[in-house]
């Protein structure tokens, strides 16, 4: 079998010797041909012969061939000098007698990399560089236990294990290997699946062997063993035969091949298989083919396969969230290839999986129709095909192929149109409102927001008034735009065919409505409309037949001045179908029951007065290779980082002459960096000073190593959709799920009592989604302008009847996807109409550039000029640019790439400063990753980790590249993992934490925005001023009704306790409603029962340093004071468990003028102990203090009560779903009375947690 590591290698060479294509191949497999020299000639080196016998050119045959030719001539295999006789044009490689020695080079993280070595050559300058001693190509093994590990590599190295290897210089440890085979078995295995697990490597049919060479199988519990006849035990040349649980028949040697490490046993791996060859003559597509069929196949038959399989198509076919048997069944189809009869038997048949799906009881039940979170909200292309399909969609003579224009843009989704490899919508994308609540997913909720409600509406309005045309925002690619009138197909291609003419007077008009909206219901919605919304449907019907019946007695409808005969049944048809289009049934499988109550929409904000601030975030999506924005140029301090640079890029890399210079820098390992040549207006912008890079950043959970980040990160690297989630999020521990940063900068500013609008251009982001009820959901615009709805509506009181069926519903019945589609359309219809009033009329001074970038940047200018007609104090925006997932040809890609961004940026900034509102607008560029530094053969790079970004604005202090750009992007560099993945320094928290500041961001709320700031140290932070010319401004608005939106202040700290170590959380809050801050100066209290535990000293408990603790004499105070923690603005620090224990009377904590804290204790007969798990969320020093505050603890009837001798005000108490929230553990809790929360400014804010420890 092929594989990496191999015994008794031999040198193979090309036609000369000197060539660096020279390898070593394993002699057991055919490599190459047979080199034959004379051994009596003095020159038998310098020329070698190919045998006659040979059969074609670059024939490969065993070594052991190669040698029986040579002698058969007379000669023997030998290390030439060049082959002879052989033309210029042919090449192959041929045996040579030479020895080599393969061994390993081990990386920090254990990776292996290949390294052949000829001995007869002492050093292997010649070899092909995919195996010389400086190659790079580490691949992951399985090692036994540790690894040799480097000193210089890594925090705690062992020497590469205690010298066995060699340390090298450029990193790494090299290592001598050897190779151990051992059998497995050396009895009859008891399971099949004791086989699949221990056995590995494969094995040929044993009746391939000759006759004889294995003795008569052995067959017990659906094993089959074949044993060599020559030995006839359990041994290395066993041969075992099973078949697995999908039917697939397994051949396996009874063997484990170990790689050792020569000198050190105890560091092992299990020996690697081998599908491409090293050599570039040998890497061919056949074997690229081979490969990509294995990692295939271990794909399909792997055992998550069926039930993920099973679980996407569920939720395309039927219901968003099925249950697990469901899931179960259908997957046992598509494993077994059958269902009810259903099927061919055989693993993956997608009939006995669509079978169970659609066959399943959830799926035709009609009792379940009735479960409120069953169903799902239908994808917008099967909405439109129900409407062609069901009412009879007909070409006109000459137009065989209906084409609809557009589609992916005006409904999100179009046939054969994926935007990305994953498709339109993410499988895993939890909705707002009551799914989100009820923590369903919804995948077609992320392509439904106000452009695509519209585009579909109109859209389908339009194919029943119009026929397939352009009419009034029509699919067809055909006629007027505007110039429209209903009933007038004359600019249509197609139009739907459905009639039901009243002529059947012998009925009254009542039954007939009843009978065609009865029959649409059954068409439309599969029956599923309520009776209530049939009935005010049928109603609609008879009053517009009655309205164009009594028009006069031609039936001529006047518009302008062209006549349009209508039909009063096909005029009333046609309300109809459009009134059913808009109805919740249609366009979800939800059972829909309406409470009687209409549909309440959100109040239209008004602005505060506060200066205007917007931020817009650009993402290149796809990850953009931000290490050819930002390159080294001049690097004299030390390491030449530019050489570095163009070493590890090789053909990718940017020349240096065509760098555009900044202007120097002082903080980084070069003066001078440069940008890619086409971004010239990002370098004019950094040299004026309203331009910034941050250097390196990424998805962070905790600063890390090169050992540690794998158990460090929380986030799936180096995967796009994870990726892209984590930077728009920027909440790796989930504590506030569901949410998006711009989103919850917004819901800090309105708790704030500002107006926040959130957009995003043409894609759906959960960056710019906030928690349910602090706001009003995000919009997402169209970048080609606001589309007006339904104008020239088929009844002047059509909407009216729309918000009617689509009315507030019961929320214990009714199903939640119809819910989310009547509030998304009614408040989509709302902001359309707003928007449309607003922003439509408006204009850009600059000249935008008509890629898609420049039209969305265009449209963010635009809205951003509203800003005063929509009422708004602050905006934020989410811009996504595609096309930079750039595996090949990256450098030609880029150009065009960085071309449309930059023109698109200078346009931005020029409008906005034409605008005089540059210096309130920050415009932010990141991506969900860079790519590696080393190119892949495509001439392009691959997934990464940390990038470089830049920030822009007049408010930006610009000039400076903030963070730390890597000092070694070697592969042996202390922040790069492999291939140039280097470990982001700074976290995206760090970028958004003063970009929230500026904003006008609350440092109580800034927790909130961010809460995952506590994992790293104070230093990993930026000081604001730093950042951004920060420009003070009133921002002090009350909100108008801050109870739904308040939650537990959480301010930085300025000024910490000398001896309080950092802790996680815990809050024990009042369960009261929240109120309003009353300004009334209060006295806190707290009290709690305390157990008597033995003690008679005071400790600290969860210290980093040792803390400097003095006492005195009995009675005499016993203070305590440390000044291991920072003192900063970015905060705040966390309170690790204390405990305060002495045989004391009394006990204070209290602060001295110097912002010290003192520990006093006096003697007691019973022991006290505090416990304090909470932050220090604000300023030491209240906002009311004098003298500085302090606290007493003092035991009575076996209650300790807590007592705040400052008098200062109380904040605002969470609400209950936060007090929910915050509470991290009841049982800790258990017995704590509660009689007050302390004071916000005091010395723990929020409040006192005490209770006892046992």
């Amino acid at each position: 079998w092929n594989k990496c590591f191999f015994t008794n290698a031999k040198k193979i060479s090309l036609k000369r010797k000197l060539s660096d294509e020279t390898s070593c191949a394993n002699p057991l497999l055919p490599h190459a041909s047979e080199a034959c020299c004379n051994s009596n000639s003095r020159q038998k080196y310098d020329h070698a012969l190919r045998s006659p016998d040979y059969l074609y050119d670059q024939e490969r045959v065993l070594y052991s061939t190669a040698a029986l030719r040579c002698d058969a001539m007379g000669m023997a295999s030998c290390d030439f000098h060049i082959m002879a006789q052989i033309d210029r044009q042919k090449i192959g490689y041929h045996w040579t007698s030479v020895s080599c020695v393969i061994q390993a080079k081990v990386n920090a993280v254990g990776g292996v990399a290949l390294v052949y070595e000829s001995q007869s050559d002492g050093v292997n300058f010649q070899m092909h560089p995919h195996i010389r001693q400086d190659n790079r190509n580490y691949f992951k093994v399985y090692w036994e236990g540790d690894y040799p590990k480097n000193n210089n590599d890594v925090a705690v190295g062992n020497s590469c294990g205690n010298n066995a290897c060699e340390s090298l210089v450029t990193g790494g440890c090299l290592c001598g290997t050897s190779i151990i085979e051992t059998h497995v078995f050396e009895e009859m295995p008891k399971t099949v699946d004791e086989v699949l697990s221990k056995l590995r490597i494969g094995a040929y049919d044993t009746s391939a062997y000759d006759t004889g060479s294995y003795a008569e199988a052995i067959s017990i519990n659906g094993i089959t063993a074949y044993l060599s006849a020559s030995s006839e035990i359990f041994d290395t040349k066993t041969v075992f035969e099973v078949t697995d649980k999908l039917g697939r028949l397994h051949r396996f040697k009874n063997t484990k091949e170990l790689v050792q490490i020569q000198g050190a046993k105890e560091y092992a791996f299990r020996n690697a298989p081998s599908f491409i060859s090293v050599l570039n003559t040998e890497s061919n597509a056949r074997d690229a083919y081979y490969e990509t069929e294995a990692a295939l196949d271990h794909y399909f038959h792997h055992d998550n396969t069926a039930p993920f399989i099973a679980f996407r198509l569920i939720q395309r076919f039927t219901t968003s969230n099925p249950n697990p048997r469901y899931v179960k069944e259908v997957a046992t189809a598509f494993r077994t290839g059958t269902y009810n009869g259903i099927g061919s038997g055989v693993y993956g048949d997608l009939a006995s999986t669509i079978a169970a799906i659609l066959l399943h009881a959830e799926a035709r039940s009609v009792h379940l129709d009735a479960n409120p979170f069953k169903g799902n909200l239908r994808e917008p292309l099967l909405r439109l095909l129900t409407l062609v399909r069901g009412m009879e969609l007909q070409q006109d003579e000459g137009h065989p192929i209906v084409k609809m224009d557009n589609l992916d843009t005006r409904i999100g989704q179009v046939a054969h149109g994926f935007p990305t490899v994953f498709s339109f919508m993410l499988p895993e994308y939890a909705p707002g409102g009551r799914p989100g609540d009820g923590t369903l997913v919804g995948p077609e909720t992320m392509v439904m927001d106000m452009p695509t409600v519209v585009g579909l509406l109109n859209g389908m309005f339009s194919l029943i008034r119009y026929g397939l045309c352009r009419c009034r925002g029509g699919f067809g690619t055909e006629g007027s735009t505007w110039n429209c009138y209903e009933a007038d197909f004359s600019s249509a291609n197609a139009q739907l065919s459905f009639k039901r003419p009243f002529e059947n007077k012998t009925i009254s008009i009542e039954d007939h409505a009843k009978n065609v909206i009865r029959e649409l219901s059954t068409i439309l919605t599969s029956g599923r409309l309520s009776t209530e919304n049939k009935n005010l449907i049928m109603d609609a019907y008879i009053s517009k037949y009655i309205e164009i019946q009594n028009m006069d007695q031609k039936g001529e409808n006047m518009k302008g001045e062209i006549k349009v005969i209508i039909d009063p049944g096909e005029a009333a048809l046609r309300l109809s179908q459009q009134l059913v289009l808009s109805t919740p049934e249609f366009h979800t499988n939800n059972i829909v029951k309406k409470n009687g109550s209409p549909r309440g929409l959100p109040e239209r904000r008004q602005a505060s007065g506060t200066p205007y601030k917007a931020i817009v975030n650009v993402m290149f999506k796809g990850g953009c290779d931000s290490f050819n924005m930002l390159v080294p140029h001049t690097c004299t301090k030390g390491t030449d980082l530019y050489a570095e640079y163009s070493t590890v890029r090789e053909d990718i890399a940017i020349s240096r002459n065509l760098l555009l210079e900044l202007n120097e820098v002082s903080n980084q390992v070069c003066e001078k960096f440069g940008v890619h040549p086409n971004l010239g207006a990002l370098k004019a912008m950094f040299d004026d000073g309203d331009l910034l890079f941050f250097a390196n950043t990424g998805d962070l959970t905790k600063e890390t190593t090169k050992e540690n980040y794998l158990k460090d990160t929380e986030s799936t690297l180096f995967a796009h959709n994870h990726m892209q989630r984590a930077a728009q999020r920027i909440d790796p521990l989930k504590a506030k799920d569901g949410t998006g940063i711009l989103g919850r900068m917004r819901d800090a500013l309105t708790r704030q009592g500002l107006s926040v609008g959130a957009f995003s251009i043409d894609d759906n982001s959960i960056s710019v989604i906030g928690e349910n009820g602090v706001t009003t959901p995000s919009m997402i615009l169209s970048r080609s302008g606001i589309e007006p709805f339904n104008v020239n509506p088929s009844s002047d009181d059509m909407n009216d009847a729309m918000y009617s069926l689509n009315g507030d519903t019961k929320a214990e019945s009714s199903g939640v996807f119809a819910e989310f589609f009547s509030r998304v359309l009614l408040e989509s219809l709302s902001q359309n109409k707003l928007l449309y009033d607003n922003v439509a009329d408006k204009s850009t001074e600059i000249t935008f550039p008509t890629s898609a970038i420049g039209e969305k940047l265009a449209m963010v200018a635009k809205m951003i000029d509203s800003r005063e007609e929509r009422g708004t104090d602050a905006d934020v925006f989410f811009v996504a640019m595609g096309g930079w997932d750039t595996h090949d040809r990256v450098l030609s890609r880029q150009e065009y790439l960085f071309n449309e961004a930059d023109a698109s940026f200078k346009a931005f900034a020029d409008e906005m400063k034409a605008k005089n509102i540059w210096d309130r607008v920050t415009l932010i560029e990141t991506s969900e990753f860079a790519r590696t530094l080393t190119p892949n053969t495509g001439r392009g790079s691959d997934h990464a980790w940390a990038g470089n970004y830049v920030a822009m604005g007049g408010s930006v202090v610009g000039g400076q590249i903030v963070g730390k750009y890597p000092d070694d992007i070697t592969d042996d560099g202390t922040l790069n993992v492999g291939r140039g993945r280097i470990i982001p320094t700074m976290s995206w928290e760090a970028v958004f934490v003063p970009l929230a500041e500026w904003a006008g961001v609350n440092e109580d709320e800034i927790y909130n925005v961010c809460p995952n700031i506590d994992s790293f140290p104070a230093a990993h932070f930026f000081n604001t001023a730093d950042l951004f010319r920060m420009k003070s401004h009133p921002n002090t608005n009350t909100p108008k009704d801050p109870a739904p939106f308040q939650s537990p202040s959480k301010a930085p700290v300025t000024q910490i306790p000398s001896f309080l170590p950092i802790a996680p959380i815990t809050v024990h809050p009042t369960m009261t409603p929240a109120k309003s801050p009353s300004g009334t100066p209060v006295t806190p209290k707290l009290s709690t029962q305390m157990p008597t535990v033995p003690s008679s000293k005071v400790f600290f408990e969860g210290a980093s340093t040792q803390d400097s603790l003095t006492s005195g004499p009995s009675n005499s105070p016993i203070s305590a004071k440390s000044s291991r923690l920072p003192t900063t603005s970015r905060g705040p620090t966390m309170l690790p468990s204390q405990r305060y224990t002495d045989e004391a009377s009394s006990l204070s904590i209290s602060l001295d003028e110097k912002d010290e804290v003192a520990v006093t204790a006096v003697p007691l007969t019973t022991p006290v102990m505090i416990s304090v798990e909470e932050p220090i969320k604000s300023p030491i020093r209240p906002p009311v203090s004098s003298p500085p505050p302090s606290f007493e603890v003092a035991m009575s009837n076996d209650t300790v009560s807590l007592h705040a001798n400052a008098t200062v005000t109380t904040p605002t108490p969470p609400t209950t779903n936060q007090q929910a929230l915050y509470k991290k553990s009841s049982e800790a809790s258990s017995g704590v009375q509660q009689s007050g929360m302390c004071s916000r400014g005091a010395l723990f804010c929020l409040c006192w947690t005490l209770w006892a420890f046992l």
